[in-house]
């Protein structure tokens, strides 16, 4: 079996179309089509049923992508493993990451590691933690950064940095009449920004309050928002408060564009960020350097940035 037909093969599969697979590759579609032709001959069954300007897998074509994802997989990590051992590591190696470590963890961790190997390209995607956790299975991520542990059989967390999550309100006389500290009764009444379901800083919020026999929908909650940047500039337009991770808004701390309050009682709010890989994915060696790198970059650094004692 020609690799390099299999290979195609998997790209028609994966995008459901032989001129999306033809961009992809960077071919023209008459070759994509001649070397499927070539393929369903070799195999002398048909790997595609061509419904007018749609195609679908037959089921010889979804079992060949079982092995068939498996085989470009390995020949990747080969590849990558050899140019390694030759001191000539490249490639590309893809990241998903939840909003803090997204933004705020791991932007100066890659410039360090590509300063390292300059020939890799990192390519970074921001989505929630649970879509990331997806990303991760689907195998559309090498790695995940995640602010939540989400069980799974398939998948492998493990802390690399935490923080602590903290209320944080408008710099405005109507806040500051509350004092630098409040009880969770009062909190009650006043108008509260949340992030959305599926979100990691959402789900520690939610066990953080099930401590205290509370949930989100105890508070007076005015907006659910899809990023922490989103909660930020709500928070600057003096729409309310809102539970944050410390890292993401130490800027606003110190020009005092925002104010920390102490919540009298929440003492779970420490949250760990996890990185989440796929166990029964072979660890190619481009996902084994950057997690060996941020490992030792986070051990040079004390723990991490994030990290608390």
């Amino acid at each position: 079996m020609d690799l390099r037909l299999v290979e195609i093969f998997c790209a028609v599969y994966e995008e459901r179309s032989f001129s999306k697979a033809a961009g992809r590759l960077d071919l023209s579609q008459p070759t994509i089509s001649g070397h499927i032709k070539a393929l369903e001959t070799s195999l002398d069954t048909r790997v595609f049923d061509r419904l007018g300007r749609e195609i679908q897998p037959t089921r010889a074509g979804q079992l060949l992508y079982q092995y068939g994802r498996q085989i470009g997989d390995l020949k990747q990590t080969a590849e990558e493993a050899m140019a390694r051992f030759l001191n000539r590591l490249e490639g590309r190696l893809y990241l998903g990451a939840s909003t803090v470590p997204g933004e705020f963890l791991l932007p100066a961790a890659i410039g360090a590691f590509r300063s390292v190997f300059p020939k890799i390209e990192v390519n970074l995607i921001i989505r929630d933690s649970r879509a990331i956790v997806e990303g991760v299975k689907e195998g559309d991520f090498d790695i995940g950064f995640v602010g939540a542990r989400l069980p799974d059989e398939g998948l492998m967390f493990e802390p690399f940095s935490s923080d602590r999550l903290i209320l944080v309100a408008p710099a405005t006389p109507a806040w500051k009449t509350t004092g630098d500290s409040m009880t969770f009764e009062t909190l009650r009444t006043k108008p509260l920004l949340v992030r959305e379901s599926g979100s990691g800083t959402r789900m520690m919020l939610e066990r953080a309050l099930e401590q205290h026999n509370l949930s989100v929908s105890d508070f007076r909650v005015v907006a659910a928002l899809g990023s922490t940047s989103a909660i930020k500039e709500g928070i600057k337009a003096h729409i309310g408060a809102s539970f944050l991770s410390s890292l993401s808004v130490r800027e606003e701390l110190s020009n005092r564009t925002m104010r920390h309050i102490e919540l009298r009682g929440f003492d779970h709010n420490r949250r760990d960020f996890f990185t989440v890989v796929h166990t029964r994915r072979a660890a190619s060696p481009l996902r084994s350097s950057f997690l060996e790198f941020l490992s030792s970059r986070m051990r040079a650094e004390g723990k991490g940035r994030g990290r608390v004692a």
